[in-house]
């Protein structure tokens, strides 16, 4: 048999490969994003970042000015305590020159009084302790009477209530 390569079999049976049937395969999915949904968390997320930075900014502003009133409250009271220091400087200054000996011994002539002469000066002798006895004299008959009518008075009202 005259061999013809169109027709060699042997070349095309080692060559064959069986063909499998193919099954229907489902389309391949792609998970498409929602730009709109993407568009509104970053938008959201954006508000809430500026709304938390305009609270921090107002914060501080806020802080900024209580400090501003609070630096003014501590300057009015040093400067109400520079002057009442400089008050209390002037008035013991006065207090010292009115306390002087010499404005007392001038104050006391004025008012009559004059320095004691030796004749009116009285010692007296603490030398029995660091206690002074004082003599009474005794009353008469006719006060301690009259004290005890009074002290009689006394009791009556007590006793009635009045």
């Amino acid at each position: 048999m005259a061999q013809n390569a169109a027709y060699d079999f042997e070349r095309t049976q080692a060559a064959y490969v069986p063909v499998r049937p193919q099954v229907a395969q489902p389309p391949e999915l792609r998970v498409v994003e929602n730009r709109a949904a993407r568009y509104r968390v970053t938008f959201r997320r954006a508000a809430v970042s500026f709304v938390i930075l305009i609270g921090v900014v107002a914060a501080i502003l806020y802080n900024q000015m209580a400090l501003t009133e609070l630096t003014a409250q501590v300057e009015s009271a040093r400067s109400q305590y520079e002057a009442l220091v400089g008050e209390n400087r002037r008035t013991q200054v006065e207090l010292e020159s009115r306390t002087s000996l010499r404005s007392i011994q001038e104050a006391a002539e004025a008012l009559g009084m004059y320095k004691a002469e030796t004749y009116q000066i009285e010692y007296i002798d603490l030398g029995g302790g660091e206690q002074v006895v004082l003599t009474q004299e005794e009353p008469g008959l006719l006060e301690s009477a009259a004290s005890a009518v009074h002290e009689w008075l006394d009791g009556v009202l007590e006793y009635i209530g009045l």
